[in-house]
């Protein structure tokens, strides 16, 4: 897939420019980024999930909640806002395609994260919403062993990131997926939901793994060519130490809830990321005032 600018758009005191590849650059003539918005959303949309990963800290089950879609905050986001929608099974949604429809409509870029387990299920689905353009990005949660055959599905998808959380995914899953070029995105061990108790049972076997793969980050950034860490796994695995200064200003994307926020539409709750402290959204049905009141949390 050649590399094509996706959009341009002005947030706040800044310029953001934006590829089909998921690259983002942000510029001005300012010492810092001030955002009206946030360039980003982690959205829950569905709490029913048939699976029961022991560490799940959504705490989904199969006859959770699903989201309003209708809930007119979307109707509220600028063109270019990045939606990742997330659950729990997204698939479990009977509104989704038409939610990604209307998205589309108005050029919000919506990116789904599923579970390999319901990828391998919903395969077909997934390759007619890329195709279409409904879906701009996959991440597929791998926690577990694979084979030859997904990683073959895998490189069919544009724009595939495989989600690793660090603590769970063992080292041998991720020699399998090495030199294929796979983007990976490695999370942090999240103590919250079911991973508070599966932590607490597993507590040196989560440590030990989380040491070991940040005692061989030389040898994952050879065999991927790119490693994207979310907030919390850059707290455990420090990745900074692997990498030039220059290099890592240039490439670090902020801290949670500087350019963006965490919606959990089930509850209709909000916050700085999944695992931060959850108010409600109450009435609000704008993304700018709600982006301001996610951000005064850090202040409080």
């Amino acid at each position: 897939m050649s590399k094509e600018l996706l959009g341009r758009y002005k947030n706040g005191n800044y310029e953001v420019m934006i590829w089909n590849d998921g690259s983002k650059l942000r510029y001005n003539k300012e010492d810092c980024f001030l955002p009206d918005f946030p360039e980003s959303i982690d959205c829950k949309i569905s709490n029913k999930c048939d699976i029961g990963c022991p560490f799940c800290h959504e705490m989904s089950v199969p006859n959770g909640a699903l989201a309003n879609l209708n809930h007119p905050i979307f109707d509220s986001l600028p063109a270019w806002t990045e939606l990742a929608l997330g659950g729990g099974n997204v698939f479990e949604h009977p509104g989704l395609e038409d939610f990604l429809k209307r998205m589309a409509a108005r050029n919000v870029i919506c990116n789904i994260t599923v579970h390999i387990k319901h990828f391998r299920q919903y395969y077909g689905y997934i390759r007619y919403l890329v195709e279409n353009n409904l879906i701009h990005g996959v991440g597929v949660s791998v926690n577990e062993v694979v084979e030859e055959s997904d990683i073959t599905l895998f490189e069919s998808i544009p724009n595939l990131v495989v989600h690793c959380i660090a603590g769970v995914v063992l080292y041998s899953t991720l020699m399998t997926l090495a030199n294929h070029n796979l983007k990976l995105l490695l999370l942090g061990y999240k103590t919250f939901g079911r991973g508070v108790d599966y932590g607490w049972n597993f507590t040196h076997v989560i440590l030990d793994k989380i040491h070991y793969i940040a005692d061989h980050m030389y040898e994952l950034r050879e065999w991927f060519p790119i490693i994207s860490f979310d907030n919390l796994a850059i707290s455990q695995l420090n990745p900074r130490k692997t990498i030039d200064e220059k290099t890592w200003n240039r490439t670090y994307m902020g801290n949670d809830g500087q350019f963006t926020m965490y919606l959990d539409m089930v509850k209709e709750e909000c916050a700085l990321s999944s695992t931060s402290e959850r108010k409600p959204i109450n009435d609000e049905t704008n993304i700018v005032n709600l982006f301001n009141k996610v951000r005064e949390f850090d202040l409080q």
